[in-house]
Formats: C-alpha cells, sequence, structure tokens
C-alpha cells in the first residue's frame, strides 16, 4: 500500500496592484472589487481550479467576498456525470465568526464538499450552524498548525492543492516551505494605503529565508501581466 505523502503541491493564486496590494485598504472599499479589469484572470483562476484536488481559503477573504471556489459549470457536470470528484473546498478559521451557512462555498449544486479546518476554540453554536453545511475538521487548540493542516488534506488524498488567500494564510504557507508555485496577475492599478493586505503578510521573513522563484512563465494580455514563478526549498 502506497503511503500518503507527507504534503500536496501547493500553488497560490493572486492578482495584485502595481504597488503589491490585493485589495484596498480598510475602509476603502465598497462591495465586490475585482482586481483585474481582464476577464482572463478569471479564466486562469478557473482553470486552476480545474487541476486542483482542494482549494483553500481564509476566513477573511471568504467573508469579504463570498467565493463559491468552483470549476465552471460544464466541467462540474462533467465530473458528476463520469462520478469523478470535484475539488475539495476548504476554509480556515479559529472561531468560525462571521462564517454563514448561507455562503457560496457551502452551496452543493456549486461544487464538490464545503470542509471547515477550524480550532478547538470554535464554539457550540458556530458548530451547530455549520454542521449541516459542511464537514467539520478540528485541528489544534488554539490555531490551526500549517503543517497539521497540510498532513490532514494529504490523507484525503489531495495532490495538488490551490490557496487563494488570503495574505496571513499564505504567509503560514511560507513558513511551513509549502510553497511550491505562484499564480501572480499584474494589474496596472495603484491601491495605496500601508494597512492594504498584500499576497504575503504576517510578521515577515529574513531575506533569505524564502528561496528565490524561477520565472517559469510570462504572458501580457493589454495592460495586464500574467506571472508563473516555481519555487525550490533546499533539503
Amino acid at each position: 500500500m502506497t503511503e500518503p505523502a507527507a504534503r500536496p503541491r501547493v500553488l497560490v493564486n493572486f492578482a495584485s496592484s502595481l504597488d503589491g496590494k490585493i485589495n484596498p485598504a480598510p475602509g476603502h472599499r465598497a462591495g465586490r472589487f475585482m482586481m483585474s479589469r481582464h476577464r482572463e484572470d478569471f479564466r486562469r483562476m478557473v482553470a486552476l481550479r480545474g487541476r486542483a484536488d482542494a482549494i483553500l481559503i481564509g476566513a477573511a477573504n471568504l467573508r469579504a467576498d463570498d467565493p463559491d471556489l468552483a470549476i465552471p459549470a460544464d466541467e462540474r457536470a462533467a465530473r458528476r456525470g463520469g462520478g469523478q470528484r470535484e475539488p475539495l473546498r476548504i476554509v480556515v478559521t479559529s472561531v468560525g465568526a462571521g462564517i454563514a451557512p448561507e455562503m457560496k462555498i457551502f452551496d452543493p449544486a456549486r461544487g464538490g464538499p464545503a470542509i471547515v479546518v477550524h480550532t478547538a476554540r470554535m464554539p457550540p453554536e458556530a458548530r451547530a450552524r455549520l454542521a449541516g453545511r459542511a464537514e467539520l475538521v478540528e485541528l489544534g487548540a488554539t490555531t490551526v498548525a500549517m503543517g497539521d493542516l497540510l498532513a490532514w488534506v494529504a490523507g484525503r488524498g489531495v495532490g495538488i492543492l490551490l490557496c487563494e488567500g488570503g495574505g496571513d494564510l499564505c504567509a503560514q504557507l511560507f513558513a511551513a516551505r509549502a510553497v511550491d508555485e505562484i499564480y501572480l496577475t499584474i494589474a496596472p492599478r495603484i491601491l495605496g494605503g500601508a494597512r492594504a493586505p498584500t499576497m504575503v503578510d504576517g510578521a515577515g521573513f529574513e531575506p533569505d529565508q524564502i528561496p528565490d522563484g524561477r520565472l517559469a512563465s510570462v504572458e501580457q494580455l493589454g495592460d495586464e501581466l500574467f506571472l508563473h514563478y516555481e519555487l525550490t526549498w533546499p533539503a
């Protein structure tokens, strides 16, 4: 019997402004916000989702954008018709604050199984609210350790994990030496703001703590750039 991999291959996908922001600063956003003004960014995002066995998002991004984390409807129908599984849709949260069962991630008509990975601190009322809409997985007493999460998804047969944010979750993946590929759309916009989120937030890293990425491809469409980097971590 083959042993499960220690962790899946991890891809991260973001769209960024020229000044490195992935969202407006607090107080400067009203309603839904799309960084890219080009349809190609969305097309590439759903194509990446189609490659993944699971799609991962942080609770803050879920609350802000309410994404469905779904693959295209025709591909979804083909997979269901052929008995193939759709990507798992996973949100990571400490206590489940602001996560509502009406969110798109929990709609089975839109995508694959929904999973809420949480800590022991999630109160009973939050568990009861979400239990009928998602699989609840408790990992950690006060925080969800990234190593435990990666081992858990690997045990569920996830070979490719796609992270769609936010910056704190992505920072944890880098800290765990677990990011293998970065897909980055650069949009010709300036958002500014010292408190505006970036692709990697958290406490930061030493200058040589994270290996340099290798530029695997770069494409231009109009005034937007689509970058693909690969990272190799030393043994």
